[in-house]
């Protein structure tokens, strides 16, 4: 009997999860927006010897990008779902209305398995948002991640 609950938790999760990208996917296509993303890798290891990458240099404000995202951990300790703990900024002087990251999840091969996706709304100009993006994976299948995109309108 509990195995059984365990298989319908399970489901009802990746169910959810699916939902998600795919509400999260639409709401990108629909929008347009003039999405500029910056790209990174992490993977587990870099996260669990708390290895953060190097800072970028500070640019003059017509140069910088318009999102910066920091602090990416991937967080195996959810055996129902992938998730990437993150920090992104918004470095411009407007409210962002809708803004998304993605990642792309990877096995131990380099073989795209997965992605993951965080979304919110109203982000205030030079305001951080503390984003857990949700991914299609077995957790215990990923073993890197990658910035994809950082749209926002």
């Amino acid at each position: 009997m509990a195995k059984e609950g365990k298989r319908g938790i399970g489901r009802t999760v990746l169910i959810v999860l699916v939902a998600l990208v795919v509400i999260g996917g639409v709401g990108s296509m629909m929008g347009g927006g003039s999405g500029t993303g910056t790209t990174g890798t992490g993977d587990s290891a870099d996260a669990a010897a708390g290895t953060n990458q190097a800072a970028p240099e500070e640019q003059p404000a017509e140069e910088q990008e318009p999102y910066t995202v920091t602090d990416e951990q991937l967080d195996p300790s959810n055996p129902y779902g992938v998730f990437i703990n993150g920090t992104l900024t918004n470095n411009t002087d407007n409210e962002v209305s809708y803004i998304q990251v993605e990642y792309n999840l990877y096995d131990a091969d380099g073989a795209q398995i997965g992605t993951a996706l965080a979304n919110t709304n109203n982000l205030q100009p030079g305001g951080t948002w503390k984003f857990e993006a949700v991914g299609t994976a077995s957790p215990d299948e990923v073993a890197t991640f990658e910035l994809i995109d950082v749209t926002g309108f």
